[in-house]
């Protein structure tokens, strides 16, 4: 019996591990063709057609815009891009590097924005899109030690905001979602919290299905916490 998304061509940048790698196979669980993107997956040419229900795994750099079109190019029409592509780096602000500062902004809102526009550049007439950027909840919550990771979240905030009324032409709906702490590898370095009492990277995975599968709904923004708060 095929899935609820058996029709789609799903990419998830941040692929990997963690909320991307989550994503990546609970869309695949639904019936889409997937195409799972990170750095650390090998380089080469995509098999055509990728198959319904699985992952397929490719290198890409969220940050280099050549290597984003490129895949774009492979891969034809896409239904829906998932940016999960992130990296974390925590110091007091008078610690925090300017090479931190730029990673953090290049893979948060300059790989968000080149797969965006790589979405919106292919023409796929009478299909509903979806462009999904997973944020953070610090957009809008202040923690000490997180100045540079704070600032690419709420740039990806803005850089959504704006997605959305621009997309909407184009058939595509955006989705900024601005979730609490998961227990992905993020925390591995960063002793002291309770990760049990944390988002499961396959829970939001859940939510995101269900935005892509639900064509009658546009959220527009999604904050989703753990029961405990912030933590």
């Amino acid at each position: 019996m095929p899935g609820r998304l058996a029709d789609k061509l799903c990419i998830v940048t941040g692929a990997s591990s963690g909320l991307g790698a989550a994503i990546a196979d609970a869309l695949a669980a639904a019936g889409a063709r997937v195409c799972g993107l990170a750095r650390r997956f090998a380089d080469g040419p995509l098999a055509h057609p990728l198959a319904a229900g699985q992952v397929t795994r490719a290198r890409l750099d969220v940050t280099d815009e050549a290597a984003v079109n490129r895949r774009f190019g492979e891969l034809g029409p896409v239904d829906v891009a998932v940016s999960c592509a992130g990296v974390g780096k925590f110091a007091p602000f008078v610690e925090t590097s300017v090479a931190d500062l730029r990673e953090m902004l290049e893979v948060h809102v300059v790989g968000s924005f080149l797969v965006a526009r790589a979405l919106l550049g292919q023409r796929a007439v009478g299909r509903t899109r979806n462009i999904i950027n997973v944020s953070s909840h610090v957009a809008f919550r202040t923690f000490s030690g997180c100045a540079a990771y704070t600032a690419a979240k709420e740039g990806q905030r803005g850089l959504g905001r704006v997605l959305v009324d621009e997309a909407r032409p184009h058939g595509v709906r955006v989705t900024t979602l601005y979730p609490g702490a998961i227990d992905t590898p993020i925390w591995d370095d960063r002793p002291g919290f309770d990760r049990r009492a944390m988002l499961r990277p396959a829970d939001v995975a859940g939510l995101v299905v269900e935005i892509v599968a639900r064509p009658e709904l546009a959220v527009e923004e999604l904050t989703i916490m753990p029961p405990a708060g912030s933590l």
